[in-house]
């Protein structure tokens, strides 16, 4: 019975993983264009992202069809084991989807000559949301700069949510103001400004300025520090983010 079976149970299990392979598509092409674009897939956790929507949809959901599927069940058992399946992978990839979104980030925070990304999950907890940064810079991703806390109440606020919440200064609605206002401060963060910069990275930046058809000065390359890693990103005199070069250590 069981070799007579299993026919069925792989093509239950193929009709499954289509099926999956399709949501996964979906959620793939957000995860690429919108939630984690250039350079924040390699840098702050898209492909982390993947992975575990990778699970959800190749693993758990058609894997649970091919254990537990049996044409040799009656067809209210069959719907019954069907309908807990749907109902685990749907659970799971809502969550695996939810997680991924809420750690996107949404925004860009310049901080003693670093950029630093701002995901959506920080600003929730400040009670705050994309469209407030939104309001300061309409780039894509909106490009921030982050002062120094001045007063006490500052101070403490800062304090408070870095030990209450893990959240660093540069991260702080309360901090930033629009990155416009402080051009001068994003090309003084530039790499020829660096005390010691790396080599690698002076080569990368000529090679990029001539291989363009760019000046030296004309553009900022930026220290980018990220999630899971480290690049350059590449900034005009209107504080547009041109391009990014991936850390070459």
């Amino acid at each position: 019975m069981a070799n007579k079976s299993t026919p069925i149970r792989l093509k239950a299990f193929s009709v499954h993983l289509s099926v999956s392979a399709i949501a996964f598509l979906i959620i793939l092409y957000y995860i690429l264009l919108h939630w984690y674009p250039k350079p924040h897939f390699t840098v702050n956790g898209g492909w982390q992202g993947i992975r575990i929507m990778l699970f959800v949809d190749f693993v758990l959901g058609p894997f649970l069809t091919l254990l537990l599927f049996n044409p040799g069940k009656s067809l209210k058992a069959i719907i019954f084991d069907l309908c807990m399946i749907g109902i685990i992978q749907i659970s799971a990839f809502t969550w695996g989807a939810f997680a991924v979104h809420s750690q996107r980030p949404v925004a860009l925070s310049l901080s003693d000559g670093v950029i630093y990304p701002v995901l959506e999950e920080e600003l929730t907890l400040q009670e705050k949301s994309p469209i407030d940064i939104q309001a300061m810079d309409t780039g894509k991703p909106p490009v921030v700069y982050a002062r120094a806390a001045v007063t006490e109440e500052e101070q403490a606020g800062a304090f408070a949510y870095e030990f209450m919440e893990g959240i660093i200064s540069a991260k702080l609605f309360f901090l930033m103001e629009p990155i416009k206002q402080h051009i001068e401060k994003l090309f003084m963060a530039s790499l020829e400004n660096m005390e010691n910069p790396p080599e690698k990275f002076l080569h990368i930046k000529e090679d990029y300025l001539k291989n363009n058809n760019y000046k030296d000065g004309e553009l900022a390359f930026v220290p980018f520090q990220g999630k899971y890693g480290n690049s350059l990103l590449i900034f005009n005199h209107d504080g547009v983010i041109m391009d990014s070069i991936p850390d070459p250590r």
